[in-house]
């Protein structure tokens, strides 16, 4: 029993199912995939212009090259500061920890020297206090970010307990807390009593520069990236927190210092409702991280080199009224990162994108419909998917495939380079596909099963057209017959079992596969169906099981055409002392049974009925008349428009009372061979005598035929006939009919 509700809608259903549930496992593998394609788009999309406000003072090679390794005395820092700030920079940030003390002038050997020399009173406190001014070199930079008035310090935080643990620089204490505190949110809104959820990144322990440093800085903000699983630098944490105190970022920080206003982080019980500098918000996710909107790869920003400044290269016009970021941008100082634009990005310039991304108020964001949007694509695709497989071949499936995947990604990507929303490309994209070869796979094992049957078993006999439309519509093939009026076609090789007597089986068999193969080809060539072969003897039929409204016509010049290559071959054979073959066709139309004859595991696709018998006596009737190819009266009917054909008797086959009218069909409309032109006029008239019983006029009729063409079988058959009617007439009630007394 065949199971009806098992198609390929059924199945893209089902897949579609399937892609949900895998979808709700929420997968590493397709997150993973889906980070990396949203790298794609971001570098698909391109650089994209700045504003101009943020410069980068980088210490790179050449600086390394002209000034030496490093790091530097921080008495060079302090000139560095110095330097911009003259220069009229808005704030001064430094990506850097400063954690450990640097004295290139040991004082405690000075001071034993000037004990030596008996130095005393107010000369020595003097030279005191000018020796720690020059050899303390922490001190002479936290003076110099001191006057500064605009400086910014950055420091590391420790995410886990474990990697504070770890690392000894790492600091826990409350006195180093204390030192942030004048580095925290400008205002902290909490709906809860606790500003500290689950959901929000803790901070374990710091790695803070010097208390000196960090005290004459105007604020400090934490520079700790928090990589994604495959290392990619997407997000900067905007917000951290450490018991009831809540941290802003280095570049928030920076910001806040430039522009002198409030930093804003409103917490939610289950996730971070708000970040504001000032009245502009800055979009989070629910655990307050910042999706960075990098404007292109390394050296996007205005790139300074540190040498250049201090030596007085750069022209304060370069840094007047910019925030400028000090960082490390040589390999040597290991500030390199991995962002969407790959490997080898300086740390400082990740800082310079989140400070444009504020200025610009340009942020891409993760939308939270994103899911809904996932799962309406999911199942979309998955019925359009199944809708179309069920009534189109697998070519529109696959272009609806690829139009839908296209579209799609196109969506995608127009959502991300002109709203700046990121929605999910992998997961979607992959349902498509999934349906796609979930179907294509159901129709190889299934569908394509049956259309390689019925390609392996019609293409023998039938024409590949007409194949085709049996693969697309296995229901013309089901077991059993449909009335149909169709064309049916006989042929035979006049005098075969005379030439078979005369070769032998192997010669015969070559002789006979060469003229079925040729002859079948032409019936293929019309789209005819070939019933089967009898020995010499070609069955074939037109009309079915494809409709064809000229299958009449389409009979006629499949017979015209195989008579006139049998010619050609003649003439071959005939050079090659072989025998030549002769074939007689009969065609007739009428309404017979057709379809699959036989049982469940074998059967044929056949035709039976009255007019098949006709057409096969139609054959056989040839020999009367020598001619090759009869038609009766029905065929002639439907395609007497496309034909040139001669009524040649009317006659009574045997096991039939009614007389059929028969044709010889002689070519194309317009076109007839010469001789058959010149003598079809005294044919005619012929014919008109014998029915009238008018003997002596229809002789001279047909001798003037034969005189022209003698080998006329019609004008022969007709001219005995007269001469016997002449002597021995035939009963008065005779009706003109000729009586077949053989098959």
């Amino acid at each position: 029993m065949k199971i009806r509700w098992r198609n390929a809608f059924t199945v893209s259903i089902l897949i579609t199912l399937l892609s949900l549930y895998i979808y709700s496992l929420n997968l590493s593998f397709f997150k993973l995939l889906e980070l990396k394609a949203y790298d794609f788009k971001m570098s698909l999309r391109g650089s994209r212009p700045i504003s101009d406000q943020v410069v980068i003072v980088a210490i790179d090679e050449p600086s390394l090259k002209r000034l030496g390794r490093w790091p530097w005395p921080r008495t060079r820092l302090a000139q560095l500061v110095d330097k911009l700030s003259e220069s009229g920079a808005a704030v001064i940030g430094f990506d850097f920890l400063f954690p450990e003390r640097e004295a290139h002038v040991s004082l405690d050997k000075v001071k034993d020297n000037i004990a030596k020399r008996n130095l005393t009173g107010m000369n020595r406190e003097k030279l005191m206090t000018w020796l720690k001014e020059v050899g303390d070199s922490d001190f002479r930079l936290a003076e110099s970010i001191r006057r500064s008035k605009r400086t910014v310090l950055g420091y590391f935080v420790y995410a886990t307990a474990e990697q504070a643990a770890e690392d000894s620089a790492a600091m826990m204490g409350q006195k180093e807390f204390q030192l942030l505190d004048f580095s925290q949110y400008s205002m902290v809104q909490s709906s809860d009593q606790s500003i500290t959820p689950d959901f929000l990144q803790p901070i374990y322990a710091v790695g803070l520069s010097l208390p000196s440093l960090m005290d004459a800085a105007n604020s400090a903000g934490y520079v700790s990236f928090v990589p994604e699983r495959d290392g990619v630098i997407r997000f900067m944490p905007m917000v951290r927190v450490h018991k009831e105190a809540a941290f802003p970022p280095f570049s928030l920080q920076m910001l806040r210092e430039a522009t002198q206003l409030s930093s804003v982080v409103r917490i939610y019980p289950h996730r971070v409702g708000e970040v504001r500098l000032g009245d502009s918000p800055i979009p989070v996710t629910e655990n307050g991280d910042l999706l960075v909107n990098y404007y292109g790869p390394m050296q996007t920003f205005t790139y300074l080199s540190a040498s250049n400044v201090l030596d007085g290269t750069v022209k304060p016009i370069q840094l007047k009224n910019k925030i400028v970021l000090i960082g490390g941008t040589a390999a040597a100082l290991h500030d390199l990162h991995t962002t969407p634009y790959g490997p080898l990005y300086p740390g400082v310039e990740v800082h310079a994108n989140v400070i444009e991304n504020i200025i610009q108020q340009d942020f891409l964001e993760l939308p939270p419909w994103v899911p809904l949007l996932d799962v309406a694509i999911i199942i979309v695709t998955g019925i359009l998917l199944g809708l179309v497989a069920l009534y189109f071949k697998a070519v529109g499936t696959a272009v609806l495939l690829v139009v839908g995947v296209a579209g799609y990604l196109f969506f995608d990507y127009m959502l991300f380079t002109q709203q700046g929303l990121w929605v999910h490309t992998v997961f979607p994209v992959f349902s498509q596909f999934l349906v796609y070869f979930g179907i294509t796979l159901y129709r190889f094992t299934f569908e394509e099963k049956e259309k390689r049957f019925i390609k392996s078993a019609f293409s023998q006999y039938l024409a590949p057209a007409v194949v085709e439309q049996l693969v697309e519509n296995p229901k013309l093939l089901n077991l059993g017959g449909e009335d149909k009026v169709l064309t049916a076609f006989f042929s035979d090789v006049a005098g075969f079992s005379s030439i078979s007597e005369q070769l032998t089986a192997h010669e015969l068999v070559i002789l006979l596969n060469e003229y079925l193969t040729e002859m079948t080809d032409i019936v293929m060539q019309y789209e005819g169906t070939v019933d089967k072969f009898e020995g010499d003897a070609i069955i074939a039929f037109f009309g079915a099981p494809i409709d064809f409204k000229d299958h009449a016509t389409r009979t006629c010049y499949a017979a015209l055409d195989m008579q006139k290559r049998l010619a050609q071959l003649r003439k071959i054979w005939k050079k090659k002392g072989r025998h030549e073959l002769f074939m007689r066709i009969g065609i007739n139309t009428g309404e017979v049974t057709v379809g699959n004859m036989g049982s469940e595991n074998r059967f044929d696709y056949t035709m039976i009925g009255d007019p098949v018998n006709v057409a096969a006596r139609l054959e056989g009737a040839n020999k009367q008349y020598h001619t090759h190819t009869m038609l009766s009266e029905f065929t002639y009917e439907l395609a007497k428009n496309d034909i040139e054909a001669r009524e040649l008797d009317s006659i009574r086959v045997v096991g039939k009372k009614e007389p059929i009218k028969i044709y010889e069909l002689l070519g194309r409309k317009g076109e007839m061979e010469d001789h058959i032109r010149l003598i079809l006029p005294h044919f005619q008239e012929g014919l008109e005598h014998y029915k009238n019983q008018r003997w002596e006029e229809g002789i001279t009729c047909f001798e003037s035929a034969l005189n022209l063409y003698e080998d006329d079988g019609p004008s022969l058959t007709y001219f005995e006939r007269c001469i016997t009617f002449q002597y021995h007439p035939p009963p008065p009630d005779w009706d003109g009919v000729f009586a077949m007394r053989t098959k």
